[in-house]
């Protein structure tokens, strides 16, 4: 299959170094809603699996869980660096705030639904460290059955938004096929466009550069948008395969489907004016079409839910 991302992939040698020592801090940001066993399990794997080229700091924001997850992660984790806000402030905003308390040369930003496998933190900081040219690397997401979760993205543009995950026409074949195409996921090393923030690798230094995470962006796409100004900024960002984690998957989203899903379309009008503002029929259109594309997606759902 074609790749799709237009760059470079590059075969490399990524077993990890030895010569690398700790005078390298890895800061994990843990984001964590409502997920009290799911982030105190992903804490589990974080620690069975600390990097050994690296020395490791984890801060936990939490976003006014009330299901007690701050006093059990607080308790069992006395360790960490724990943020409890007192209203959920979104993603980004969240995320800013772990990275700005965090002391790390690369900071993670790791989905409380996740586990980590292996050498995984491992083989990407001493990648990044030997090629500091990265902004941006990510690895592989699997499910739970051990699948390839596509974690790449390529920029939203006016055609592709119809073949992306959350297409109301995502289960036609013709639809699926293009879906697939835009998702493809490398075997190799590759630089690509950008990677999905649940399993987001940061450069200090290119953050330094080119600012943190876009608050206006309250839930979805802000990983795309840092990307995007990283790539302008002249940073590579880099998919590493042997990198891996299983991700779970919509942890904290699934309880309120509705409102996230409205998040996402809101996110992604804010995008394109942000990168088109001089295409502002086109951004009004395309407004138009997302709140339809919600509605017509919200309504099959009160009919489905109907029907059981």
């Amino acid at each position: 299959m074609k790749n799709r991302y237009n760059s470079k992939s590059y075969v490399a040698n990524d077993t990890v170094s030895t010569h690398v020592t700790s005078e390298y801090l890895l800061s994990v940001v843990v984001l964590s809603y409502n997920t009290k066993d799911i982030t105190a399990r992903c804490l589990d794997s974080l620690y069975r699996h600390a990097p050994t080229i690296a020395d490791m700091e984890v801060v936990v924001i939490d976003n006014a869980s009330f299901d007690g997850s701050t006093d059990a992660i607080g308790e069992r984790f006395p360790d960490i660096k724990l943020i409890r806000n007192t209203q959920n402030r979104g993603f980004s905003a969240a995320c800013n705030q772990g990275i700005r308390v965090s002391k790390g040369n690369i900071v993670l930003l790791l989905n409380s639904d996740t586990e980590l496998h292996d050498q995984s933190l491992d083989v990407v900081v001493d990648y990044m460290i030997r090629n500091p040219e990265i902004g941006i690397a990510g690895g592989n997401m699997l499910d739970p059955n051990g699948k390839p979760q596509p974690s790449c993205h390529t920029y939203p543009t006016y055609k592709n938004l119809l073949f992306s995950k959350s297409s109301i026409f995502s289960g036609l074949r013709y639809f699926k096929k293009k879906y697939k195409r835009y998702r493809f996921i490398p075997e190799s090393i590759t630089d690509v466009d950008a990677m999905c923030g649940g399993f987001l690798f940061l450069s200090r230094e290119a953050l330094s550069t080119i600012g943190l995470l876009d608050e206006r962006f309250f839930f979805y796409v802000e990983d795309i948008d840092i990307a995007r100004r990283m790539k302008r900024a002249g940073w590579r960002i880099v998919f590493i395969p042997k990198a891996t984690i299983t991700h779970l998957g919509g942890a904290s989203t699934s309880r309120k489907p509705a409102k996230t899903y409205a998040w996402h379309h809101i996110s992604l009008f804010k995008y394109f004016m942000k990168y088109h503002p001089l295409l502002l029929p086109i951004n009004l259109l395309l407004g138009f079409g997302l709140a339809a594309h919600y509605c017509i997606w919200r309504l099959f759902n009160l009919f489905r839910r109907a029907g059981n």
